[in-house]
């Protein structure tokens, strides 16, 4: 293999910091944390550490093939009680033969290995057992809930004596709170009478966001074929603040309601980062030109992307965590952009993504606690509760009636023990490890890079075959033209297939990549129309993972 170029190299100061990070948060170590060493969860840790391919790791199992038909054909629960001492070899199997994240091969998506502590304080919050939904079932949980909120809206810009948040099940629960508080906040009858009650209305979201992102309207009652606008997105997959603008003033002029805009920062396959400034810009301009009183509520999808703002005091000059320089420009852009998250009305924030939280730890962040007070539904429906301590929680205002603190317990437990330079350290390691793999991608002919700009965690790319393309950019170019031209869809065609058959031939080699069906997406057609280009992708998130799995797969990436 060539030399590494100086500004890939990893800088030997950051790789022992990390080394030391890793080692004390993220190994299972029961000399670190004494609760790994329960016999049972040491067989399943000492399991998962193997890191062998899916399809060796039953084979590798003791009685492997037995158990998995067991699993799969059991269906009477047992007639006696077991002893307390006894560890079912089915519970055991299961676990051990999950997806493996703490591989470090394991890039295929957007999760990653939570670290010890967080699962340490995960176990604690099961042990708590409170239903954060009513203080009265909770008690200091809570606490513990608003601690974490006031720490989150400190690092976002958030006046933290004004904000609010609730934890809640995943990042499209998140959503589907950001699309409610503007329904509820510009359609307030929509409550009682329904989202078909009153004005005309459109809800505005990205073509490059999440599925949830449409999903959610679905669930909600919208019709989705006549009032969401979606707007278009530019090469780097943000929304374009031109056709965003457009739209916004067409609604406005016809004295539509725009309760809600959502925006994504970190889109799940190329981290495409919408701006909120200029969105914020273009809707107060707009309300103050067209006299709405009630400005679209701006709700940020931050679910994978968050974490940047660790960066945001971080003084890049002096660099003092001697970040490469292939990633510190790129992080440094980020870092500026996730600053404009202070000016969202609320956002998502995964912490079982790249927060190295388990499942599920999600938190929805309110700029201005009084929102929530368009959620309240009347307080004689609550009957089941207390009236003297009603107000101490969220209770009228969330969607759940049960809403555990498991998510409180490990966020809580993360930020306490990596802090704020250790999650940088992590985010650092992940996207030099991104660069890197966009440089090792471009030196091999064939390969084209999608979107090699947005330098972040995702990386997405497209293999052509060498015999029949000589430029993988003037290539992907034509796949990128314009739908309505004749050859475009026979040309990707072609492409998908050849690439589609060397990613199945090819295996899981070094890296565990993934393929998707909206890798990018081509350019519009004079009627709005594109096309989306499938590829493969991997995610950068894993601390296990480093330039020895990557130059692996580029050496196996042909089979």
């Amino acid at each position: 293999m060539a030399q590494i170029p100086d500004r890939f190299r990893t800088d030997p100061a950051f790789a022992a910091r990390f080394e030391q990070l890793r080692s004390q948060f993220f190994m299972r170590n029961a000399g670190h944390w004494p609760v790994f060493a329960d016999p049972m969860l040491a067989q399943v840790i000492a399991q998962r550490q193997q890191h062998a391919p899916r399809d060796r790791r039953l084979s590798g199992y003791p009685g492997g093939e037995q158990l998995l038909q067991q699993l799969r054909a059991v269906d009477r629960v047992p007639a006696d009680s077991a002893q307390p001492d006894s560890h079912d070899p089915l519970l055991v199997f299961a676990a051990a033969l999950s997806k493996n994240w703490e591989d470090p091969a394991s890039v295929e998506n957007v999760v990653t290995t939570p670290s010890d502590p967080a699962i340490v304080g995960t176990m604690l919050g099961v042990l708590a057992n409170a239903n954060l939904v009513y203080s009265e079932y909770a008690e200091l949980a809570t606490e513990l809930e608003e601690l974490v909120i006031r720490q989150i809206a400190n690092l976002a810009g958030y006046d933290p004596t004004k904000a609010t948040g609730i934890f809640t099940q995943g990042g499209t629960f998140c959503n589907l709170y950001g699309y409610l508080l503007g329904i509820r906040k510009s359609l307030p009858l929509s409550r009682e009478y329904g989202l078909e009650h009153g004005q005309d209305y459109r809800i505005i979201n990205s073509q490059g966001g999440h599925y949830s992102n449409i999903t959610n309207l679905s669930l909600l009652g919208v019709n989705l074929r006549r009032k969401t606008i979606r707007i278009h997105i530019n090469a780097d997959n943000a929304m374009d603040p031109v056709d965003l603008e457009r739209q916004l003033r067409a609604c406005f002029q016809l004295n539509c309601v725009v309760p809600t805009i959502m925006l994504t920062m970190g889109t799940t396959d190329t981290f495409g980062v919408d701006q909120v400034e200029p969105v914020v810009t273009i809707r107060d301009r707009l309300c103050d030109e067209f006299g709405v009183t009630m400005k679209p509520h701006i709700h940020v999808d931050s679910a994978i992307g968050w974490p940047m703002i660790f960066f945001q005091y971080y003084d890049f000059a002096a660099n003092p965590l001697r970040i490469n320089q292939a990633t510190l420009p790129g992080l440094r852009r980020h870092a500026d952009l996730f600053r404009q998250l202070r000016l969202a009305d609320s956002f998502t924030v995964d912490f079982h993504k790249w927060g190295h939280v388990p499942y599920t730890s999600s938190l929805i962040m309110i700029r201005d606690s009084a929102d929530l007070r368009a959620l309240e539904h009347d307080p004689e429906n609550f009957s089941y509760f207390d009236k003297d301590i009603e107000g101490h929680s969220h209770l009228h205002s969330t969607i759940e009636c049960s809403r555990g603190a498991t998510g409180v317990f490990g966020a809580y437990a993360a930020l306490h023990h990596l802090g704020v330079d250790g999650y940088r350290q992590l985010i650092a390691h992940a996207l030099q490890n991104a660069a890197y793999f966009r440089y090792r991608l471009a030196s091999v002919p064939g390969v084209k890079v999608t979107v090699p700009q947005n330098q972040g965690p995702s990386v997405g790319f497209r293999v052509y075959d060498s015999t029949s393309v000589s430029d993988a950019e003037a290539e992907f170019a034509k796949e990128m033209a314009p739908g309505d031209h004749p050859d475009t869809k026979a040309r990707i065609d072609r492409n998908n297939r050849y690439h589609r058959e060397l990613f199945r031939r090819r295996g899981k080699i070094g890296l565990y990549t993934n393929w998707i069906e909206s890798l990018a997406q081509s350019a519009y057609d004079q009627r709005g129309g594109y096309h989306r280009i499938p590829g493969e992708k991997a995610v950068f998130m894993s601390p296990h993972t480093g330039y020895e799995q990557i130059d692996a797969f580029i050496a196996n990436l042909r089979g």
